[in-house]
């Protein structure tokens, strides 16, 4: 049942994905009712995929690649619905909505056996996975806008602005979503990390302090805390912070997959009797 709800989502996200160009293409001030329904349907099946792994192990349906890049692409399209109808940014889901594709795409075609840890039930962990997915959802919000922003700009300095200048936010709405999804995903990214290394010292051996995920996560953290800090002092917007922000969601992707391949701990992939 899983794998059908899942590809009924994938199927429904493409279909929603290429409603949305007509949209923007002829600069629509909204999206049609069928891409909305489209992906609101897609958005259901994925969550009753989810809601089927979480009943059957009777935990948050993470705990392989496979399971961690689902419920991402569930949660970063949720997002979208929010932004969206907060902002109406017809646009947005040209942004968006290619990488939920693709990480369901990835979820569906290699499917992995799930493993079940009593460890993962622990409540340290359920708050640590909770809030870093959190975290990295609204830091792809970050991202987005500051892609965004940088193309306005360079349509707006260019005084003979391209089609694609009209079909774009402004400025200043660009300037709004990236600091409000900053403020809102670096706490949970700073929860994550925090109750992370409460679990890891109550259950890890060793010097896990050095693990290379850990290291990675510090690392993005350390990127993202400059941003808010040099942001709400006033140092950097515009431009520098739109490319610090495009470094920092890098650090994301190779903290979410790459680090995970080299943990000797801490990667999705299960060691024999231990834990993830």
């Amino acid at each position: 049942m899983y794998d059908a709800f899942v590809w009924t989502a994938l199927s429904l996200y493409a279909l929603g994905i290429l409603l949305i160009v007509p949209s923007v293409v002829r600069r629509r001030p909204s999206l049609s009712p069928a891409s909305l329904g489209a992906l609101g349907a897609g958005l259901a099946a994925h969550a009753a995929a989810l809601s089927i792994e979480a009943v059957r192990f009777g935990r948050l349906p993470v705990s392989d690649v496979r399971s961690a890049l689902s419920f991402y692409a569930f949660l970063v399209t949720l997002a979208f619905f929010f932004v969206y109808l907060r902002y109406r940014i017809v646009s947005l889901g040209l942004f968006m909505l290619p990488l939920v594709f693709l990480l369901t795409l990835i979820s569906a075609l290699h499917p992995e056996n799930s493993f079940n840890s009593s460890a993962f039930r622990g409540g340290w962990l359920l708050v640590h996975i909770s809030s870093i997915f959190l975290g990295y959802t609204a830091l792809f919000l970050t991202f987005v806008a500051a892609v965004m922003y940088l193309i306005q700009e360079h349509e707006l300095k260019s005084k003979q602005p391209h089609g694609f200048y009209y079909r774009l936010p402004s400025l200043k709405v660009c300037e709004e979503l990236y600091y409000r999804s900053l403020l809102f995903g670096l706490p949970f990214l700073s929860i994550g990390i925090l109750t992370g290394f409460v679990w890891a010292s109550r259950t890890w051996k060793g010097p896990w302090e050095f693990d290379p995920k850990i290291l990675a996560s510090l690392f993005t953290w350390l990127i993202y805390l400059v941003l808010f800090s040099t942001r709400v002092s006033g140092g950097w917007h515009g431009r520098r912070a739109a490319y610090f922000a495009i470094v920092g969601f890098a650090a994301i992707l190779v903290t979410f997959v790459g680090a995970s391949l080299l943990s000797g701990e801490h990667g999705y992939f299960p060691k024999l009797g231990g834990t993830p």
